[in-house]
């Protein structure tokens, strides 16, 4: 980065490798101490001066070979060409901060500096023939305004489901895919449930065979014993379900004594090794930058967030009770309880026993209670499963899903709003100097909906990197913490991409920026289409350009000149001339003139007050 020390506004607060002197021809002429300090700093690598002002006087540190100095007598300037001597009035405008911003590029500073040292005295007057790259202002304006009504429009709706192969617990935990089978074996062999549960499997086993074996010619007391067997499994069932209810009631969700109260009952405990809390955050961030990668809105992504975080969320083992009743209901047990008497009227003859047995045994709802206690037993499994083995990690899913789906959202509403005050900051400013060829503007109003897209890539980009603290939050579950900081980095961002935006254009990626969604194809429509672009990289240096000084001052130049020529590096390709500097700005591209001045036009000041 140049260091631009302007000695008409005030003192240097700090220097780098490459420093630029901006100063008007009287007061240069006492910074001799300034300038000492300068030259004399183990920071600075290099100086370039740049006087303004009629009359260059120059202080003695800049005598010899150290001297590296661009005179601008007149910052209107006038056309002029060197070879054949023609003049003519230029536009009217002053180009000074064209030049200084020109000046400021690392590439083009050096090139001017190790240029000047080729020409006597290191001392010449500038001119050019550049193409401005700037963006109309309206419409870099309403490319603003659009990409911040995508930021800040209506939450699009999205699925929460996940289907990656790279993720394993996201797709359980959002109830995706089917709870794994390993988790579903809640019983411990031999437990206390597990035994009341296989109690109640024999007694409804024990009276279906008590009433198979129930023969055609029985007696009363075969018949109790089958009712006797009756109410002894429907006893059974009864208690399991009731067994169950309490138990849901009781630790409805995880807790430090779940584990201990659930071994208790025999029931297993143990969270899977893949549905930790960093597993769980790493697949979230995986999952965006996928999303971000594929260029998805951000408000889509927070729908998303937000549904996973209702689905995910666990509801706790005492809302399925009333599951438990539905699957085996009172009227069951009741019919269980006092079972139908065996008809009473006893037909002799064996088809009427057959029907008599069948409609014995419907009455008696063996079947009924083995798929009750099925499904009793199934209910179980998956409350352990998903309430209590996994509820610790579902609360952790949503919560931190609905932490990401705020932040994701305190992150649009911040950049719509600094994009709507930008869009209005735009209004009003004026257009390309006509110092410069527009053509590239020109091309550039054309190309509005390829400006949306990049501009909206490179934030959605950003997303990425204002989130990066978050992520050890959420796996700590310091869910508060997650937007410490977060507006400061979004504005510090967006700060730097809008100077970005201003010195460097659109054709060249941001340093966050990770992918370059339609920033070829609007480099290669605007800027490597422009025939002007492709005369101002290859004007003759002697021909007619705008020289920055005034009429008068034409006697003091050199009929010869040096040419540094340059170009964002974007625009590289066949074509072009072989010693163009390629520079990281996309302001600016074309030829920089540099016209040594007659010998003894310097007048050199050896005094320190400028007298």
């Amino acid at each position: 980065m140049v260091v631009v020390l302007d000695l008409r506004k005030g003192e240097l607060e700090r220097l780098g490798a490459q420093v630029l002197v901006v100063a008007d021809t009287e007061r240069l002429a006492g910074a001799q101490r300034v300038l000492q300090d300068v030259f004399s700093s183990r920071l600075v690598r290099s100086v370039l001066v740049l006087a303004v002002g009629p009359d260059l006087r120059l202080p003695p540190v800049l005598d010899g070979e150290s001297r590296r100095v661009l005179w601008v007598s007149d910052p209107f300037g006038i056309l002029w060409n060197a070879d054949t001597g023609e003049a003519a009035h230029g536009p009217g405008v002053s180009a000074e901060a064209i030049l200084i911003d020109l000046l400021t590029q690392p590439e083009v500073f050096d090139e001017v500096v190790n240029s000047l040292g080729d020409i006597p005295y290191g001392t010449a007057s500038p001119g050019w023939r550049i193409v401005a790259g700037r963006i109309d202002p309206e419409v870099l304006g309403q490319a603003f305004r659009e990409v911040a009504e995508r930021f800040d429009g209506p939450v699009q709706q999205d699925t929460a489901t996940f289907s990656s192969p790279l993720a394993t617990a996201l797709p359980v935990l959002s109830g995706t895919v089917d709870l794994p089978s390993d988790l579903l074996d809640a019983l411990i062999p031999e437990g206390p449930l597990d035994q009341l549960h296989r109690s109640a499997a024999e007694r409804i086993d024990q009276a279906v065979r008590a009433l198979d074996d129930l023969g055609y010619v029985h007696n009363a007391r075969a018949r109790a014993a089958v009712v006797d067997k009756v109410i002894a499994a429907g006893r059974e069932l009864a208690k399991f379900r009731d067994t169950l209810a309490r138990l849901f009631e009781e630790i409805d969700h995880t807790d430090d004594n779940a584990a201990e109260q659930l071994a208790a009952h025999g029931i297993r405990f143990a969270v899977p090794a893949d549905m930790g809390h960093a597993q769980i955050v790493g697949e979230l961030r995986a999952d965006l930058e996928a999303a971000l990668a594929e260029r998805k809105s951000v408000q889509r992504m927070v729908s998303r967030y937000r549904l996973l975080a209702d689905h995910s969320a666990p509801i706790g083992s005492r809302a399925f009770v009333g599951d438990l009743w539905r699957a085996c209901p009172d009227e069951l047990l009741n019919a269980l309880h006092a079972p139908a008497e065996f008809p009473a009227t006893f037909l002799p003859r064996f088809v009427f026993w057959r029907r008599s047995r069948a409609w014995w045994r419907e009455q008696l709802s063996l079947g009924p209670a083995r798929t009750a206690l099925d499904d009793l037993r199934s209910m179980l499994e998956r409350v352990a499963a998903s309430e209590w083995m996994l509820g610790q990690a579902r609360m952790h899913t949503s919560d931190a899903s609905r932490t990401l789906a705020a932040a994701l959202n305190e992150i649009c509403a911040q950049v719509s709003w600094t994009l709507t005050d930008w869009s209005t900051a735009e209004t009003g400013q004026a257009a390309a100097s006509p110092a410069l060829d527009e053509e590239v503007t020109v091309r550039l109003r054309d190309r509005g909906g390829q400006l949306r897209e990049v501009i909206t890539g490179d934030l959605v980009d950003a997303v990425a990197s204002w989130l990066e603290p978050a992520w050890t939050s959420l796996e700590q579950g310091a869910y508060r913490d997650a937007q410490v900081g977060l507006e400061r980095r979004v504005d510090e961002t967006l700060r730097q991409y809008r100077d970005h935006l201003t010195h460097r254009g659109v054709q060249e990626r941001p340093d966050f920026g990770t992918g370059d969604t339609g920033r070829q194809e609007l480099v290669d429509a605007v800027w490597r289409q422009s025939q002007q672009v492709v005369r101002a990289l290859r004007a003759q240096a002697n021909g007619q350009m705008l020289q920055l000084c005034g009429d008068r001052d034409l006697a003091m130049l050199l009929r010869q000149a040096y040419a540094v020529r340059f170009a964002p590096r974007a625009v590289r390709g066949q074509g072009n001339p072989p010693d163009v500097v390629w520079t990281r700005s996309g302001q600016y591209a074309g030829t920089l003139r540099l016209v040594p001045l007659r010998p003894g036009t310097v007048e050199e000041n050896w005094s320190e007050d400028g007298t």
